[in-house]
Parts: C-alpha cells; structure tokens; sequence
C-alpha cells in the first residue's frame, strides 16, 4: 500500500468519526442555514439591483466591427440595454461593478440631454415687449414732432385717404396742412435696385437740400449721384485713398462742395464732389502721439471748418483751416463707433456713442488736449454696444441703435450727470459678438438708470453696424424713426412705437438678378430724401451666403392704393437723364 492510499483511509476514518459525533453535526447544520441565508440575501440583492435597472437604457454609438459575428444580429445602431450587460453573468461584485457604469453613463446622458434642452431655451429669442403708446402720443401731442391733429385737422377730415386730402387742398387750400398729407405718403413699394457694386454698400446719405445722394464701399469709390425728383443719376466716382478694410464712413459739407471719408487709419481725407472738378484729396491727419488706431465715425460742422470723429476710445475736433486737432479726449472705454454734433449750424455740442454702452454729450468748452474730459451728461440705457447715433436738429432729442436689438429715443433733459451716474449700479458686459452671435438676451430687459424716453424694437442689429435716422422735418415733422436691419428689412417706426412700414431689399435684389431663390442681404444704412416719399437703403450682401450681387442701393417709392406697382417697371435703367416732358400743345381760336 502506498502512502496516497494510507492517507485517503485514514482520511476516511477520520469522516466516519466525525458523522457519528453529535456536536459536529449541530455545526454542520447551524453553518448550512447560514450559507443559505446569505445566498437568499444576495438573490435578494441581486433581484432587487436588476428590478431598479429596469428603467435604465443606455445607447452606445459605435462603427461596428466588420470581424465581429454579434453585431450582425444587433440593430445598425448598436443600442442595448442593462438586459444584455448583465446576460454574461458573473459574481455578484461584477454584477455591481457593471450596475455602476450603466448608472455612470445614464448621468452623463441626463445631463446632456438637460444641458442641451438649457441651450435651446437660451438661443430662442425673448417675445417682444408692447411699446409704451401712451409715453408715444404724449410726444406725438407736444408739437415737438410736427402738427397735433386735433389743432390742423378737422374732424372729418382725419381718416381721409392722401388723394382725397390733394383733391381738398385744391378747393379749400386753408382747410388742410401740408405735413397732414405728407405724414400719410410714406414709402411703401418692394424696391428697385438703383445701382449695383461689386462690394459692399457702407453707407449712403442724401444732402440737406436732397440734390445729392452720396455712397461709400468696400472697394474704396465713393458715388456721387444727382438727384431728378425719385431719380439718381450718377454724376462722379471718386477712388479712395486705401486704407484698412474699408471705408467706414463719409459725409457731405452744408454746401455740397466737399465730401469727407474715413477708414480703419488716424487720417481723414477730403476731397471736391464736382465732376470737372480737381481730383486732388487732401490728407487730414487726426494722430496724436497716442494709441491713435482707426477713425469710425466723421462729421462736417455747419459751418463746413471743422470735422468731429470718433476712434479707439476717443474723440477728436479737427480744424480743417489750420490742419491741426483742436480738442481730443479720452471719452470711453471702448470704441467710439459713431459722433454728430447736436445742431446742423452749431459745433458748440457733440454726441458720441460706445461700445461701452454709454452716450455722452460734450461742451466744447470742457474737452481739453490730451486730458480725462468731463462729459456735460451721460445717457443709459443700452445694455450692449451702440452703433449709431442721431440728432433731431433741435438740441434735444437724439435717437440710438444699439447691438442689444433696441432704438431708443432720448431728451437731454432726463440725461445723469457724472456724479449721479458714478451711483449707479453698473451693468456688466456680456461678450455678445453681434458679428456672428445671434441674439439671446430679454428684450425687456432694462439697465439701472436707464434714462430712455422710448424704445422700438423688431429689427436685428447684427453682423454690422447698423444706423438710424428721424424722417424728415418738412415732409413727416420727424414724428417716424427709421432703421436698416441685418435681415434686410427697412423699418419705419411711428413714435408711438407702432410699425408702420416694412421694407424688403432682398426681394428688390432678387428682381434685379431674376433669381428663383431669395438670398439674404443686410440693409446697412439708410436715407429718407428730404421732401420726396423715398428712402434709399444702402445694402451688403450676407457674408454666409452665396450672391450674384455683393452690393448696391435700393430705391422704396411711395405708390398709390388706387394703383399698381409695375414690376416690369425694375428693369429699367435708373442712371440715365429722363426725357422732357411732352408740350401741350395750345391752339388759338
């Protein structure tokens, strides 16, 4: 016998002693009942793990393996279920292990899913608030802004249509006011496309007696047109000076006889607007010494002998005799995107609008050279950038476009001083790109201290700096504010805050390249001809978009209810010198 089956027989003994030993036996049994509780207590587990896991769907996106047999019989997107995790089996600590990455990725998921439904609601654009009509026929019945109906019109008279109003002024001259009728011809046809660039359209202006209209590109020419009733023909092409980027803004003299332009340089150059006149440009040079980087906004004074120009933080009076700056100062903290002075034939006050989103207003008498100027007053309400600003010509009320989507008309007198405004709570700036962003903050919203007398709001300040104007004083008694749009609408606004007209320019362009789709363009400035019902838009092709026309001006007529528009009428050409009208011919009896 060897030695392995002596040992497996006393082994055998050993066990046979054992079974006949009362005391083993009991703890046999006791260790029995506790392995079974124990593998109850984890069948319990483990049915309670899987029955709070049946709610649990993770889906996993994968490219799937050609090699691999499984993912033939799977679904193409390889979705499963904590089902087929826990198919393989296993000991329970795997089990628990793979409950806690299912439970893991089902978070993430969640938190995905709630971090893009956050998102969604942030992008979708707040509703537009009702505009204070009250506060807007207050304005409308101060005789600020034109006639007041009740005091020009008479009663039965007030609802009449634009012809029956002519027709009346014929037989009862005294009976009915000139702005009753104007303020109801408004410009309201689609557009014709006056002249087509091969850049972008900047800005475009009528001068003060609307026998000019001048325009500004990309592609440094400026266009200088005559005006013949609704009509523009082009009188002289003036090229620019090259600078940086572009042509950010010009402006004609009172009299017509000098244009100024600017571009992204500390220089500003001047030059004839005449035909036959010298093709001499002379070079204003604005630099200081200083952080001097680029020139947004210029402005003739009345008196034709100064230019105000806003730069990089700062704005500048230029003397134009002696060629020297006269005053500059450090008037914010961010770009000066645009500067006019409060009256047409004074320089005695400026305005000038930031990106800091603040509005000044200047004394010449307190902007000093080279110095911390300190503002006559400030002006909040803008909750973003501004990029443009507008006077009415009274030295009173000014209007604004803001990158916060807003128009806001303002009155000097509700404007803080620099002590009260140091009070104020400030309003932290939130990073909004309008150039490529859209859009996401509470059009309601308004900033501490905001001094506004109302706002309009509908059109889109984005992609560029888009600028607005009072209508004019002779025609409409400046009782309508009007803008361009990034979706390249017109909008014309009642004081109020009712729109009353809305303008398409892209559809103007689509007749003019008789293309099937309708591309978008951005309606960049825009113009109202002082005494006629037409306003000239200034557009620029969207730069996310494909287009057989990169820019030009659009013409918006008024056209009569009893009469319809002939579009074949937009093919014409529009530069030409129209033919004289017909003799009548007179016969003598």
């Amino acid at each position: 016998m060897n030695n392995n089956q002596e040992n497996q027989r006393h082994g055998n003994e050993d066990e046979d002693d054992d079974e006949n030993d009362t005391d083993y036996q009991y703890e046999i049994a006791a260790e029995d009942d506790d392995d079974e509780e124990e593998d109850e207590d984890e069948d319990e587990d483990e049915n309670e793990d899987e029955e709070e896991d049946e709610d649990i769907e993770i889906e996993f996106e994968f490219d799937g393996d050609e090699d691999d047999d499984e993912d033939e019989d799977d679904d193409d997107t390889g979705n499963f279920n904590l089902a087929n995790l826990f198919a393989g089996g296993g000991r329970p600590a795997q089990i628990r292990q793979r409950k806690s990455f299912a439970q893991h990725y089902a978070l993430i998921a969640k938190s995905s899913r709630e971090a893009e439904e956050f998102d969604e609601r942030t992008r979708t654009p707040s509703p537009i608030p009702e505009p204070d009509r009250e506060k807007g026929n207050e304005l409308l019945n101060s005789g600020e802004f034109g006639r007041v109906d009740s005091a020009f019109v008479p009663s039965n008279m007030r609802n009449k249509s634009a012809s029956r109003k002519l027709w009346m002024r014929q037989l009862k001259p005294r009976t009915i006011d000139p702005l009753s009728i104007g303020e109801t011809i408004l410009p309201d046809n689609p557009g014709k496309v006056i002249d087509a660039y091969n850049d972008s359209a900047y800005s475009g202006q009528y001068s003060v007696d609307g026998s000019l209209f001048a325009s500004c590109d990309k592609d440094w020419q400026l266009r200088i047109y005559k005006t013949a009733g609704n009509r523009l023909i082009r009188e002289n092409v003036i090229h620019g000076v090259p600078g940086q980027w572009t042509i950010t803004d010009h402006n004609l003299s009172l009299d017509n006889n000098w244009i100024i332009y600017s571009s992204i340089t500390p220089c500003v150059y001047l030059t004839r607007t005449a035909a036959d006149a010298p093709d001499t440009q002379h070079q204003l040079d604005f630099s200081t010494g200083e952080d001097d980087y680029g020139l947004w906004s210029v402005r003739f004074s009345g008196d034709g002998r100064e230019i105000v120009a806003g730069g990089k933080e700062r704005i500048y009076v230029y003397d134009i005799e002696s060629r020297s700056v006269l005053n500059t100062v450090m008037a914010h903290k961010n770009d000066v995107n645009s500067v006019c002075f409060a009256e047409p034939t004074s320089s005695q006050v400026v305005f000038s609008g930031s990106d800091d989103h603040l509005i000044k207003v200047w004394d010449r008498r307190s902007m000093g050279v080279g110095r911390n100027g300190t503002p006559s007053g400030i002006l909040v309400g803008h909750s973003e950038g501004i990029t443009y600003v507008t006077s009415k010509g009274d030295n009173r009320y000014l209007a604004s476009n803001g990158k916060d989507q807003k128009m806001l008309l303002w009155d000097l007198r509700m404007m803080h001083s620099t002590r009260d405004y140091a009070k104020l709570p400030k309003y932290r700036d939130s990073g909004f790109d309008y150039r490529s962003h859209r859009y996401t903050g509470h059009k309601s919203f308004k900033v501490p201290g905001d001094c506004s007398v109302m706002a309009f709001q509908g059109h889109k300040v984005l992609k560029t700096l888009i600028r607005c104007h009072f209508s004019p004083v002779h025609s409409t008694g400046q009782r309508y504010l009007y803008t361009g749009s990034a979706d390249g609408k017109v909008a014309i606004y009642r004081l109020d805050g009712t729109r009353v007209r809305t303008l398409d320019t892209s559809a103007a362009f689509q007749r003019y390249t008789k293309s099937p789709r309708l591309t978008p363009y951005v309606t960049r400035d825009v113009s109202w001809h002082p005494y006629h019902p037409t306003i000239m838009s200034s557009c620029m092709a969207d730069r996310y978009f494909n287009h057989d026309v990169e820019g030009g001006i659009v013409r918006h007529t008024f056209t009569r209810a009893d009469e319809e528009l002939d579009l074949n009428a937009f093919g014409e050409s529009d530069t030409e010198v129209p033919e004289p009208p017909r003799q009548r011919r007179r016969f003598i009896f």
